[in-house]
């Protein structure tokens, strides 16, 4: 089955019946005619439709019956199951229209079908004159077997005599119909397995999903099922089936060969005890799943039944009404998932025997629905009647009026027996009472009641994929609905439903569930996994990992399948680790093969009371007993560390800035912006210092009131600690967070008590060792490392004898060898300096090979030393992969195991460091920032390298004005490419020029004037994190570029840049013209030909950049625009408007409609 093929035929099919639907509404609406007005009564129901919902729902909900219908009706032509034993949309072999409408053509139309034979006859004799004969005379054929079908499918083929008929797209017979298209989208070959239901579903409505998810916030209740859909993979489906159902079976009967027909059973202990759920006949099994969608779940358990069955020597006659009527149970909230799901059993059933559909079987799908009814309404018919209405069946009710939010997550407080002799009253007082207000009431409460009776019952198994959704993005109603009833795990959908499935489960029934592995190690389920632990037997789990679902990637959804016992004991689960296979192939081999070979090295065998000897009670079943002894012989960190809350601003885009943007001068330990460290990417021991927080007296007050802000306690401020980023990825990246600076929600940090004794550097090297990731992973394994966390790892007090800081000294070297590092100094290849640039590039390498080994070196002998300390010798080896080395990631890869450095990198990052100098924000004369505060200049830039080599400095200085042309060719003295000639020369000798020149180049892959024009500004905006320092003044096209630096901006730059570089420019090119005619006159033929095409390229330059200093630059000029830094550069880069180079996530209208919303700047500014 090609999913990506039946992907597409999804979506395309969605999107053109519910176009054609909505075409069809808006005809109907519109349009008086003699065949509308027959149909008056339809019409007046799909006005009272639309007036109660809207017209948007109207067409979506009749585009899925219509689709629904279709693809349930394909199914059964490519398997021959049509009950008339004729195609009803798909044709005979060699024919192209529908095998219904070629037999009635040839006169021939089934007596099943209740459909007026004499009118289809005229119209295709043509007695009946139609403009689409055929085409109507299929409608016709097409609604009667739909009808037909109502005798067997009730849940999905109503009787066509509503609007449903009216709303049927007219084209049903052409090559561009949606009849042809779903032929074609469900080839006979894919239609040979019935999961193909649940596939094309969950594409049909993928697109919704995707909607729901880029809208962010909160789901409404009639998006739970687009967001939540997810198709299990079906190696999931039996391990959960077989673990659940077979093993109940196995335990009751021992000698069963069911065994032999179940390849993800796993053998446990629970199989070995005498104390299991009884059951005496197979008939008595129920498996339910509690959030069914299109019932893939239940085809399974279907299958394994019938296995039973035969071996119990049932016939197979009766077999698949047994199984549906007795067995098989499933809930849900999406009527389209729970029409399909019935279709699938009864498909399933179908295919085991072929005159089940003449025992009229309905399956036990139960289509949640709302109870309309108020409070006062219920109060009000129980009074009518003569009928005690009790405060535990008030509150059910009271929940069943937002059934199709909360779903199975509804837990009756009246019994079982209460709510059924109740059912029973309501059915026969409904049926004899004369109100016919008061009975449509009691209809209401019969399906209200008839859903509490089904959730108040115990079931032997339930087997789930149940919806994954956090709180933050449940509706209101649903969110306060298990804040109350699921407290314990409250924080996802999903581990609600665990709550719930253990709460319909019998004593000693079996639970099966895939969801996201979060439940076994975040701090906000411990109580749900206590209670777990305490109360409930882990018997089997797979720990998944990501990857499991195909169309899912990436390591976000991390995911467990596992199997629990509804009682406690203190056998040993199951656990198989699968974590580290890439995809759900590959897991479901591994899966086997260690369910064959317990030794394999990835099968785990544990009492899960261990669990509760580690902090937090994660669920760390491959954890040694070494590890768990650990955890209690030693001290956790938290006896030798603390931590303290985060400073948080309540609103970082007014208070937190990239410290680049704002004036050197201003940041510092007791200045107005303080150095802050917030997350960021994998780096060990020191970096990521790269924001500043505002922290004026102002703001310091701000944060101590604020609600959502916080200032971190004194205590700590000014303490030397460690930090990290909250979400860390697959490697432990703890960096020393100096006294200089704060941190922030998202970089969590610990202090040394009593930093002499516990030391901070020992620590900071355990944390970043395997050991100390050996114990998180246990601890938690999600992408989301917590303080709680960290502190939990137990402590062997003699990490602290770890005190030598001459390997911090390198990460802190490495750190500030870029420009954007605080405290950057010169540019590395000029710091290695050689005579050619060549042989500065191979010092370069070989030191900084030195320095990488040299740390590799070092952590794998630390690696070694903790492996010992601790005993984990069988756990752990100390070796390090060569890109675990958090050093150089941006100048270096790793390629077949050697160290190999990215020469363009590297030339890219000297070709930044040169336009710093050609700016005056750095100098060759003076290590450090020269010029970076507010509209500095050049006699600021000469008072501060006074007493530098002022031979030197004269031979480089800064550009007078601010800004730099950067065009096609040398217009200006100062153009960008003249002045980086200048740069080398005076850097590495003019002698050396042209040899050096030629390796930049060849390093670089592109000539240096290309590289300005094309490369430079896209490659600043990316060093510089969307956060640039020099801004480009551009025209529409590209045509005129100059860059500035924005500390030198003042008010006059832009009447600088019009006056002094765009009409300049533009006046040259009018002579260049000028020249172009006399070769146009005058030339040779070859010359006349080139100077006529650059003369009509210099038209359409000419024209636009008249249009960019009229329309743009000029009265952008006479404004003499202010910037403030300390508003950052998102705000300051909005007031050029269209003058300015556009950069998505900057100055693009998304970003644009952000600043205007700023309550903290003047909004008028912005362009």
């Amino acid at each position: 089955m090609n999913t990506n093929q039946l992907k597409s035929f999804a979506q395309e099919a969605r999107i053109k019946i519910v176009s054609q639907v909505a075409a069809k509404l808006d005809y109907v609406l519109t349009t008086d005619s003699a065949v509308l007005r027959e149909k008056e009564a339809q019409v007046k129901k799909l006005k009272a439709e639309i007036q109660k919902t809207s017209k948007e729902q109207v067409v979506d909900k009749v585009a899925y019956t219509w689709f629904n219908r279709l693809m349930a009706l394909r199914f059964m032509d490519a398997n021959d199951y049509q009950p008339i034993k004729i195609g009803v949309i798909t044709p005979k072999e060699g024919y192209t229209l529908p095998e219904l409408l070629d037999e009635a053509k040839q006169g021939n139309i089934p007596n099943e079908l209740s459909v007026d034979t004499k009118h289809i006859f005229e119209l295709l004799d043509g007695t009946i004159r139609s403009s689409d004969a055929q085409n109507e005379a299929y409608k016709e054929l097409l609604i009667g077997a739909c009808n037909h079908l109502n005798t067997i499918f009730p849940f999905l083929f109503e009787k066509i005599n509503d609007y449903a008929e009216l709303l049927l797209p007219d084209d049903l017979t052409s090559e561009f119909s949606i009849v042809q298209d779903i032929r074609e989208g469900m080839s006979t070959e894919d239609c040979a397995e019935v999961e193909i239901i649940g596939w094309i579903y969950q594409f049909y409505i993928s697109e919704r999903k995707d909607e729901v998810f880029a809208a962010k916030g909160k789901v409404k209740k009639e998006d739970i099922p687009a967001a939540t859909q997810l198709f299990t993979p079906r190696w999931i489906v039996e391990y959960m089936v077989q673990n659940t159902v077979g093993k109940l079976w196995l335990q009751n009967r021992p000698n069963s060969s069911l065994k032999d027909h179940m390849p993800y059973y796993i053998e446990s202990p629970a199989t070995e005890s005498d104390d299991f759920l009884k059951i005496n006949s197979v008939e008595e099994i129920t498996l339910l799943d509690q959030a069914c969608g299109s019932g893939h779940i239940l085809v399974y358990g279907f299958e394994l039944l019938t296995k039973i069955y035969e071996e119990e020597g049932y016939s197979p006659s009766e077999i698949p009404q047994l199984i549906v009527e007795k067995n098989l149970y499933g809930f849900e909230i999406d009527e389209r998932a729970a029409q399909l799901a019935g279709l699938a059993l009864m498909m399933k059933a179908r295919e085991y025997h072929k005159r089940v559909f003449r025992k009229q079987l309905t399956p036990h799908i139960l289509c949640y629905q709302d109870l309309k009814l108020t409070t006062d309404e219920i109060r009000e018919v129980f009074k009518s009647i003569d009928t005690k209405l009790s405060n535990e069946l008030l509150y059910d009710l009271g929940n069943i009026q937002q059934a199709t939010n909360l779903g199975s997550l509804i837990v009756p407080h009246s019994s079982t027996l209460f709510l059924e002799e109740t059912l029973q009253s309501l059915k026969v007082k409904e049926q004899t009472n004369s109100d016919l207000f008061i009975k449509e009431k009691l209809q209401q409460l019969v399906i209200a009641l008839a859903q509490l009776v089904s959730l108040s019952r115990k079931y032997h198994c339930v087997v789930d994929n149940p919806p994954y959704m956090g709180g933050g993005n449940m509706n209101n109603p649903l969110a306060d609905f298990v804040k109350t009833n699921y407290p314990a795990s409250k924080a996802d959908l999903m581990a609600c439903f665990m709550e719930a499935g253990l709460g319909v489960l019998q004593l000693k029934g079996y639970l099966g569930m895939i969801n996201q592995h979060s439940w076994m190690f975040l701090s906000s389920y411990e109580r749900l996994r206590k209670k777990l632990i305490r109360e409930i037997n882990i018997d089997t789990l797979l720990h998944l990992g990501a990857r499991t679902f195909p169309e899912i990637g990436g390591e976000v959804v991390q995911n467990v399948a596992f199997t629990l016992v509804k009682k406690n004991t203190d056998a040993k689960g199951n656990y198989i680790r699968l974590v580290d296979d890439k995809n759900t192939q590959l897991k479901s081999l591994k899966a086997l093969e260690a369910i064959k070979n317990s030794r394999c090295g990835w099968y785990y065998k544990t009492n899960q009371n261990n669990f509760l000897k580690i902090p937090n009670h994660p669920i760390g079943y491959w954890s040694p007993q070494t590890v768990i002894k650990s955890f209690e012989k030693f001290k956790k960190i938290n006896e030798y560390f603390v931590s303290d809350g985060p400073c948080k601003s309540g609103k970082d885009a007014e208070y937190l800035r990239q410290y680049w943007e704002i004036q050197k001068i201003d940041y510092g330990k007791d200045k107005k912006w303080r150095l802050c460290s917030k997350g960021g990417e994998t780096r060990k021991h020191y970096g990521n210092y790269e924001f500043v927080l505002k922290w004026t007296k102002e703001c310091q007050i701000h944060y101590r009131k604020d609600k959502i802000a916080r200032i971190t306690s004194e205590t700590n401020r000014d303490k030397r600690g460690i930090t990290w980023s909250i979400i860390s990825g697959s490697n432990n990246s703890f960096r020393l967070l100096t006294n200089e600076a704060l941190y922030n929600s998202v970089s969590p940090a610990i202090f040394s008590l009593n930093e002499e004794s516990y030391s901070l550097n020992g620590m900071m090297m355990f944390l970043n060792s395997k050991v100390a990731k050996y114990y998180l992973e246990i601890i938690n394994p999600t992408l989301a490392l917590n303080v709680g966390n960290v502190l939990g790892i137990p402590i062997n007090p003699r990490i602290f004898d770890f005190k030598n800081e001459s390997n911090l000294e390198d990460y802190i070297l490495e750190w500030n060898s870029r420009e954007t590092s605080l405290d950057f100094t010169q540019n590395e290849l000029v710091k290695h300096k050689s005579d050619t640039l060549e042989e500065s590039y191979d010092g370069y390498q070989q030191y900084w090979t030195n320095k990488f080994f040299h740390l590799h070196k070092n952590e794998e002998e630390l690696n070694k030393q903790f492996i010992d300390i601790y005993s984990l010798q069988e756990e752990l080896t100390p070796e390090v992969p060569l890109e675990d080395i958090t050093i150089l990631k941006e100048e270096t890869d790793i390629v077949n195991g050697e160290l190999v450095f990215n020469a363009k990198e590297v030339f890219i990052q000297f070709i930044s460091y040169a336009v710093g100098c050609m700016f005056g924000r750095y100098s060759l004369v003076k290590e450090g920032l020269i010029l970076a505060n507010q509209g500095e200049t050049l006699e600021d830039y000469l008072e501060k390298i006074a007493t530098s080599n002022q031979q030197l400095a004269a031979s480089f200085m800064p550009d007078d004005d601010n800004i730099i042309p950067v065009l096609d060719d040398e217009w200006f003295e100062d153009d960008i490419v003249g002045r980086f000639y200048e740069f080398l020369k005076v850097t590495f000798g003019e002698s050396q020029f042209e040899k050096n020149l030629a390796f930049i180049e060849d390093c670089i892959g592109k000539d240096i004037r290309k590289f300005f024009v094309k490369d430079f500004y896209n490659d600043h905006i990316k060093r510089y994190k969307k956060r640039p320092i020099y801004w480009m003044f551009s025209s529409p096209k590209g045509a005129f570029n100059v860059l500035i630096y924005m500390h030198r901006y003042t008010p006059d730059t832009l009447n600088q840049i019009l006056n002094g570089y765009l009409v300049e420019y533009r006046e040259k090119l009018n002579t260049r013209m000028e020249h172009l005619d006399h070769l146009i006159e005058s030339g040779t033929s070859s010359e006349q030909t080139k100077a006529a095409k650059e003369k009509d390229k210099l038209k359409a330059v000419l024209l636009e950049l008249q249009e960019y200093e009229r329309e743009v630059l000029y009265p952008l000029a006479t404004e003499r625009i202010t910037i403030d830094l300390d508003d950052g550069v998102l705000v300051n880069y909005n007031k050029f408007g269209n003058a300015i180079k556009l950069v998505k996530g900057l100055n693009d209208k998304k970003a644009k409609d952000k600043v205007k919303k700023f309550d903290w700047i003047d909004t008028t500014t912005i362009k």
